[in-house]
């Protein structure tokens, strides 16, 4: 009886270390890019994703997210802009789902933080977003 006790500890000890292993590898990672007069490289949803980017003189920035998903679930986009002190600039205004933020700018470093959340709390999405963005 001992034996089996020791083995189905084991074996159910091993079960969960997998699960737990194969639902991390599908979390969503979401990282520090960039940010680039166009479009974007398309990025999924839900969480945070940083774009940052400097300015050398006055200048004027649009950014508008364009959400893209191949079901019918939701999503929504927003996003603050923060100076190089981490202070919040701008917030974005809401477009639908998607945002558009708009902001005159100082010279300076800044970083866009982008917030993708799925509807329904899920944590898992197959949607995905990217970003158009006009600075000059």
């Amino acid at each position: 009886m001992k034996h089996s006790t020791i083995m189905t500890t084991a074996l159910l000890t091993g079960m969960l270390a997998m699960g737990l292993a194969t639902q991390s590898s599908a979390m969503v990672t979401n990282g520090t890019f960039e940010l680039k007069n166009g479009n974007t490289p398309s990025r999924m949803i839900p969480g945070v994703d940083h774009y940052r980017f400097e300015v050398n003189s006055s200048s004027e920035l649009r950014v508008e997210s364009q959400l893209w998903s191949p079901a019918a679930a939701g999503g929504r986009m927003k996003a603050e802009l923060r100076d190089g002190n981490g202070n919040v600039v701008a917030r974005s205004n809401s477009r639908g789902k998607d945002f558009v933020l708009q902001q005159s700018l100082s010279p300076g470093r800044y970083t866009l933080e982008v917030h993708g959340s799925q509807l329904g709390g899920r944590k898992e999405s197959t949607q995905r977003y990217y970003l158009n963005t006009d600075l000059r």
